[in-house]
């Protein structure tokens, strides 16, 4: 669990270093975002595996990594911006 967090939050930097602007969420955002991802696609990885949630396997942690970075792109993408 604390590695999907890890994950999540190294990706929340990699996104707000790779786009950077004036009207890009904030870093905090960005991080509690990336982080939240993560864990959503990890846990859910290995809760669809059958393994105990708070295992680190490597479906689960490359499923942390793409959930997150997708949560990330519809954050930067301004989803539901007007």
């Amino acid at each position: 669990m604390i590695a999907f967090l890890v994950a999540g939050l190294i990706l929340g930097v990699l996104a707000r270093t790779l786009r950077s602007g004036a009207d890009d969420p904030s870093l905090p955002l960005t991080l509690l975002t990336g982080a939240v991802g993560a864990v959503i696609g990890g846990v859910g990885m290995n809760l669809l595996l059958g393994e105990t949630w708070t295992e680190l396997t490597a479906f689960g942690f490359t499923a942390s990594c793409v959930v997150g970075m997708i949560v990330l792109g519809l954050l930067e993408g301004g989803v539901g911006r007007r």
